[in-house]
């Protein structure tokens, strides 16, 4: 259904709780979780935590989460990188992968889920006011979040109106921070994602 994935934006020091805001690379951010389709176009946006805050409590806290567990989506998963836990509905990639079928899976995986790496960096590309390097915004994180989500909107409608990309743009995304995920896996991600390797990639 899509990728799943988060990215810094970079603020100046707050004057409150400045230290929730210092990421694992030492500067003060917003940490904005976002899912993307094959266009690269937002089709959900989270931009309300600190820059400290790790990527699998962003998605255990969020609203996207709830609508695959409530089964409002039947069928579908979201593909995430090793910050996310393993569940039936955001498919990581396999550790340390032991078949050649995991290796295949392992591949497709990483360049289907490199949509949102690219919209990132597309967002970025188009608004540098994002981007670290246009600098740091000198805003409070709530009008960042404001800001993050406007920039995101605006993203959008420049797919939908086919705005080519800026000139020199480079659709990567430099500024996330990719973190290993260590909490406990449950059996039922396990399964759907052997089931899925079993059924696609075993050949």
């Amino acid at each position: 259904m899509g990728a799943i994935d988060g990215t810094h934006i970079r603020i100046k020091s707050p004057t409150v709780d400045e230290h929730l805001y210092v990421n694992r690379k030492n500067f003060h951010s917003i940490n904005i979780q976002g899912v993307c389709d094959a266009r690269l176009k937002f089709l959900n946006i989270v931009a309300k935590w600190p820059g400290s805050t790790h990527d699998s409590f962003i998605w255990n806290n969020c609203a996207s989460k709830e609508i695959f567990v409530n089964s409002t989506i039947p069928d579908g998963w979201l593909l995430g990188d090793s910050a996310y836990p393993l569940r039936p509905w955001p498919l990581t990639p396999v550790f340390n992968p032991s078949t050649p079928s995991e290796g295949r899976y392992n591949d497709s995986h990483t360049r289907t889920r490199n949509t949102i790496e690219r919209a990132f960096g597309v967002l970025k590309s188009r608004f540098r006011c994002v981007d670290t390097s246009g600098g740091t915004l000198l805003y409070t994180p709530k009008k960042t979040c404001k800001i993050a989500i406007a920039t995101t909107v605006l993203h959008n409608m420049c797919i939908n109106s086919n705005v080519p990309l800026p000139e020199g743009c480079n659709p990567v995304d430099n500024g996330q921070i990719r973190v290993q995920y260590v909490g406990r896996q449950l059996n039922d991600g396990a399964r759907v994602r052997e089931r899925l390797i079993n059924g696609r990639f075993s050949s």
